[in-house]
């Protein structure tokens, strides 16, 4: 399984919480940098299962989101 952490900015994430039982099951892969353009959130997200988001002002729509599994 792979997880995305989005938006991480301040690269915490990883430092905040105990990630140990999430990696005993999947790849963690950070981003630090924010993408506004919804196509090249959609191209990033699509090799990923799981989708954390630390930003409240990412928005996640439903067209997009399903966009990004095929």
């Amino acid at each position: 399984m792979r997880v995305a952490v989005l938006d991480d900015y301040q690269n915490v994430a990883l430092r905040l919480a105990d990630w140990s039982a999430v990696r005993r099951h999947a790849e963690i892969t950070v981003f630090n940098d924010h993408l506004a353009d919804t196509a090249a959130v959609v191209a990033r997200l699509r090799p990923f299962e799981v989708v954390c988001v630390m930003r409240d002002a990412r928005r996640l729509r439903g067209r997009s989101c399903s966009s990004c599994r095929t």
